[in-house]
């Protein structure tokens, strides 16, 4: 009976770790799913790891704490709670549900909130993350 568990003991901790960090145990997104919504894993999306994308923590990043950077807290920062900026629960912020809104369900519009993606918005790292890192919405 030992043996055979010595066999299969790589393949199930390989297994475990897979389903673990494969992006199945992720928290549900909040948002749009098509291009360039919150939701989207494309180039520019919310969930995009590449340049200008919400998982991207370089310059212009959901992930950048600089100037233009989803948790930059302040003007054109994802974490800027005024006018525009990713906190902003009025029309054309972040936290805003209806039209051009970052929560808004269907397509962004021509002058809505277009990101930087903040995680704080999406969602997507839980919400165990977002209490300790996130301002109370």
């Amino acid at each position: 009976m030992l043996r055979i568990f010595s066999k299969i003991k790589f393949p199930i901790i390989l297994l475990i770790y897979f389903m673990a960090y494969s992006g199945q145990c992720e928290a549900k997104c909040r948002g749009y799913s098509g291009p360039g919504g919150a939701c989207y894993a494309g180039p520019g999306g919310g969930l995009y790891a590449g340049p200008g994308g919400g998982k991207y923590a370089g310059p212009d990043g959901g992930l950048y704490a600089g100037p233009g950077g989803g948790l930059y807290p302040g003007p054109g920062g994802g974490m800027y709670p005024g006018p525009g900026g990713g906190l902003y629960p009025g029309p054309g912020g972040g936290l805003y549900p209806g039209p051009g809104g970052g929560l808004y369900p269907g397509p962004p519009s021509a002058d809505g909130y277009k990101g930087p993606w903040s995680p704080c918005i999406t969602g997507v790292l839980g919400e165990e993350w977002e209490s300790k890192n996130c301002p109370s919405k």
